[in-house]
């Protein structure tokens, strides 16, 4: 179950987003939340070769129990305070990082192996639902940890959609999403992708069966659709404020978003949550 949540963390409204729900689903779960900022360096590394490398220059640690912080002495941002009172009236526990850094994907990838969810918000440079640089190299290779994407306003979380495609991260995502259901007491309707299959009705009995352990509520249903496509089909039909995919096998190439997560990106107030 999800206990240790980290942040992608600016001075960004989609940022300052990402925080309350990270918040709100810890409070829920009784997890702790840990913010990471990444502040870009400026000019190019000086190792082009280890592009795929963290590059960090400088990881600075603010912590929450003292009584004052000098943000500027303590070499962070003045608008980590403002978080950092936030993370304390929330009580939720948790801490703070500020690192410098060439890559900074590659820095929360690295971060994000210690977590159990990784929360980012949609972009600060964009509208609608298009992810900005950051999350785009994050969704360009597989995740170390399940990775929630916010919209560009605090949805609370009020009901949710699985999309399940089989494979080791499809059981995952089943697992997940039907601990998430149980926690916050909300239904749970699954869509079993099965195509090119002459029996789907197996897949969804399985699918169904696996649930019962978690004693959620809500529809099973199979279809013969490929997951990119269920995935507009269901999610504009249940209209869900999350929706749970798993992380695909294929990724493509490393220029290009995988069909599934451009499906996904496309429902309008949806928070979206790949399961790798």
């Amino acid at each position: 179950m999800i206990k240790n949540i980290l942040v992608g963390y600016d001075e960004s409204r989609p940022a300052q987003v990402a925080l309350a729900q990270a918040i709100d689903l810890a409070e829920a779960i009784s997890g702790r939340v840990r913010l990471v900022v990444v502040r870009t360096e400026e000019g190019p590394a000086p190792q082009p070769e280890l592009a795929a490398e963290p590059g960090i220059v400088e990881m600075v640690n603010v912590g929450l129990d003292d009584e004052e912080l000098e943000t500027e002495a303590a070499g962070a941002p003045p608008f980590v305070e403002q978080a950092r009172t936030k993370l304390i009236a929330a009580d939720v526990g948790g801490s703070i990082r500020v690192a410098s850094s060439w890559q900074p994907a590659a820095c929360l990838r690295e971060e994000a192996d210690l977590a159990d969810l990784l929360v980012v918000g949609h972009s600060r440079a964009h509208s609608g639902r298009q992810v900005g640089r950051t999350t785009r190299n994050l969704l360009k290779s597989h995740l170390p940890c399940p990775l929630l994407i916010c919209t560009n306003q605090y949805l609370p979380i009020t009901s949710l959609l699985l999309i399940y495609c089989t494979g080791q991260a499809g059981g995952r995502a089943v697992s997940l999403a039907a601990q998430l259901a149980a926690t916050l007491n909300i239904d749970l309707d699954t869509v079993v992708t099965a195509p090119g299959r002459r029996a789907p009705r197996r897949e969804r009995a399985r699918v169904a069966s696996a649930l019962l352990a978690y004693h959620t509520e809500g529809e099973v249903l199979a279809t013969t659709e490929d997951p990119t496509d269920a995935v507009l089909t269901a999610g504009l039909q249940y209209n869900p404020s999350l929706l749970v995919i798993p992380e695909p096998s294929l990724l493509r190439w490393p220029w290009q978003l995988a069909p599934l997560y451009s499906s996904a990106l496309e429902l309008p107030d949806t928070l979206l949550l790949i399961v790798p």
